[in-house]
């Protein structure tokens, strides 16, 4: 099995990539790195495109992580580089494979609904996606070819459209790399090699990387996670002119341990790492490529990016176990096969205006998801059974931007900025009756075959004060939004319990802050923010989806530091406080019980209601010191605190509070090898990656109970690396 796995692993732009990568020689050679942040410990030229239409929006909530400080940090995932954002915590509630699930400024973002996320100028949430709206999935990403992380909170900026309401999250890649080979080894079957390098090819660079990875986590039936990515970058750069072309070739396949309900482990069915259906997991597969040009003059910038995306996934999933079918039980396959194109343009005059400086930035952006098949099966043990949701979908997305900077005066800045985004949706249902019509009859939520438009405006505004000694304070206002899933927009309406829904909504948000250094080698922000959203997407537990609910808002204050305590310590301190609210007491949520077999209905019915918006963050608080020595000794401690979260509209069940601390110790010899030794949950605390609180029926169970479903964090595991420069 473990062969074929494999051979399916090697096929695709991913071999290209690999075998380009032990092909490449070059003279580059690492350096030791910085302790404050400041170095890069490979000492990797670190030349960027610029991100297209980068806004010119500042306020005390943005920031920047560069490559020394991402490399010098014990990281469980790929995705876990994002938790560099102030605030933001990732989880995972299924096999690693899977995208994982994000929470900012109290959000439960799902696996990316309100979070928008790009690396190397190119997209990485799905809308309309057959597992939720904004599906972002990172495991493409290999960490060591990050060379900066740039993270925006709220809908301030203008060059962000869909999914960045909580905020959005830019990486840029390396365009050279030192030739080296990393070998990963540790607990739980995990293995990893890493080739990459670059060599001069005319008058640019080509950069190649391969890697190879498996994990099997800690569950009684193991993940067998086997991943293959590729990356080839061709840059160049001519005085002022520069480009990128990037091919990118992912491809994993994995067993998974769904969430399961607390009973079976209480009763002893399983233990806490047990599975109730083994035969979960999925297949994926991306493969990209894109080019970035960034043309600078002396009074402006011209900047233009292009892609294409082609991306697959299976994913087998079991949320409710016998609660709809409890013959064959409720495992259902959601299926993606899409196909995205987009283009990114804009322009930036630096000019003065009656003795005022100012820039102005005109943008464009265009995107198309032409998806050939999204639908649901239901299965048995990954055999097909029915069809419950099948469609193809073209939805396209087209945006206009303005941006004006003005300095006012020596220590007043405005920004304001205008947006208006296209989109178009779509829909063809593929679930017709015999003679090729499509109804209620042919598809029970309604048949979804249609074509509908809509647009929204977003205004800007920012107002930056300061500096007064070496310190700023930041205003910021915004519209932003985020679309709502194709199928939902242009459903008939037939059934009653399928309403058609908003194709966009709204979000309105405020903040004010401060960002200081007056206090030597302490650098600290504060703000306080406001965000209001017409319509909630929440977890649907028995279907496995987002589904619109209510309008909420939220509030919250966060707070971040970094102390440089000697040239080669650093700490920093992260704190996120919030409070999410529905604006009105919800209908009343029956956790799943709409959905039971009429032979195994709820023994007594629910009806919960409120203003407490499930799985919505309350606090969260990060911290870590961390320290590389002149003579190579390297060592980082991180601490992250996830605050009890509402899981019912009513507050009556929480998930509990969790302390994770997680340590890297190594050495490094400048120029020559790296040795890492990385201890995730140090302390072995028993937590929990993900809980919710819904209806399901284990089998052979007299009727559904509603009870705490959940996904076990990992207990401490210890990895260690080593990295050899050629």
């Amino acid at each position: 099995m473990r062969m074929e796995i494999r051979r399916a692993l090697m096929s695709g732009p991913a071999t290209l990539a690999l075998l380009a990568t032990v092909a490449m020689t070059s003279r580059a050679r690492p350096v030791l790195a910085e302790a404050a942040g400041g170095g890069d410990e490979r000492g990797l030229p670190t030349v960027t495109v610029i991100a297209t239409g980068p806004s010119d929006m500042t306020a005390a909530s943005s920031g920047d992580v560069n490559q020394g400080e991402l490399a010098s940090q014990p990281l469980l995932r790929p995705a876990a580089v994002l938790e560099n954002v102030p605030g933001l915590i990732v989880t995972q509630h299924s096999g690693e494979g899977k995208a994982n699930q994000y929470f900012l400024r109290a959000f439960n973002l799902d696996h990316g609904t309100d979070l928008a996320t790009e690396i190397d100028d190119m997209p990485v949430n799905m809308p309309t996606h057959a597992h939720g709206q904004g599906y972002s999935d990172l495991n493409f990403l290999v960490p060591e070819l990050i060379s900066h992380l740039y993270y925006k909170k709220g809908p301030y900026y203008a060059d962000e459209g869909d999914f960045a309401t909580a905020g959005a999250v830019r990486i840029d890649l390396v365009n050279e790399a030192p030739d080296s080979g990393t070998l990963g080894y540790g607990q739980d079957g995990y293995r990893r090699t890493l080739l990459m390098g670059s060599t001069g090819v005319g008058a640019g660079t080509l950069l190649g990387a391969g890697e190879i990875y498996h994990n099997d986590g800690p569950f009684d039936h193991p993940d067998d996670y086997e991943k293959l990515n590729g990356v080839l970058r061709y840059y160049r750069a001519t005085g002022t002119d520069f480009f990128t072309i990037t091919a990118m070739g992912y491809s994993g396949r994995w067993n998974a341990t769904d969430q399961v309900p607390e009973r079976a482990i209480e009763s002893g069915r399983i233990d806490r790492f047990g599975s109730l259906n083994p035969t979960d997991g999925g297949t994926t597969s991306r493969s990209s490529l894109s080019f970035n040009r960034v043309i600078r003059a002396p009074t402006s910038q011209l900047q233009f990016s292009a892609y294409v995306i082609r991306y697959k996934l299976d994913l087998w999933s079991t949320f409710t176990y016998y609660l709809r079918d409890p013959v064959y039980g409720d495992q259902m396959l959601q299926h993606d096969d899409r196909i995205v194109y987009g283009l990114k343009g804009s322009k930036t005059w630096f000019t003065s205006l009656g003795g005022l400086s100012m820039s102005n930035l005109l943008g464009v952006q265009a995107r198309v998801d032409d998806i050939k098949n999204v639908g649901i099966s239901y299965t048995f043990e990954r055999r097909y059974l029915s069809t419950h949701q099948d469609a193809s979908v073209v939805e396209s997305n087209g945006a206009i931007y303005f941006e004006n900077t003005t300095q006012w005066l020596p220590h007043l800045r405005t920004v304001v900025g205008l947006r208006k985004d296209w989109f178009r949706f779509e829909v063809k249902d593929k679930m017709l009756n015999r003679d090729g019509t499509c109804n209620i009859e042919s598809d029970t939520l309604g048949c979804n075959t249609g074509n509908v438009r809509a647009a929204i405006f977003s205004p800007k505004l920012g107002i930056v004060l300061g500096p007064w000694g070496k310190t700023s304070y930041f205003l910021t206002l915004a519209d932003g939004y985020h679309s709502n899933d194709a199928r939902g927009v242009t459903r008939s309406g037939e059934n009653p319990d399928a309403q058609p829904v908003s194709p966009l909504t709204r979000a309105t948000s405020a903040e004010v802050g401060l960002s200081t250094e007056a206090l030597s080698r302490w650098r600290t922000s504060l703000d306080v923010f406001l965000l209001k959203l017409k319509s909630e997407l929440v977890f649907d537990g028995d279907a496995g989806v987002t589904s619109p609910s209510g309008a909420t808002t939220r509030t919250g204050i966060e707070w971040g530091n970094t102390f440089r305590v000697s040239p080669w310590i650093y700490a920093t301190l992260n704190a996120a406080f919030s409070r999410a609210r529905f604006d009105h007491n919800v209908s009343p949520d029956d956790l799943g019980c709409g959905d039971t077999s009429p032979s195994y209905p709820c023994a007594h019915p629910i009806a919960i209601t409120g203003r407490y918006i499930p799985n919505s963050p309350t606090n969260v608080i990060e911290a870590g010191i961390t320290a590389v020595r002149p003579s190579g000794w390297l060592g980082s401690l991180r601490v992250r605190h996830f605050g009890e979260s509402p899981l019912v509209e009513d507050n009556s069940a929480r998930s509990p509070a969790y302390t994770t601390v997680d340590l890297q110790l190594g050495y490094q010899h400048s120029g020559k090898w790296r040795f890492a030794l990385d201890t995730f949950n140090l302390f072995n605390v028993k937590w929990n990656d993900i809980e919710y609180c819904y209806v399901s029926r284990l089998q052979h169970e007299p009727a559904p109970v509603a009870d705490f479903v959940t996904h076990p964090g990992v207990p401490r595991t210890i990895r260690a690396r080593f990295e050899y420069y050629l």
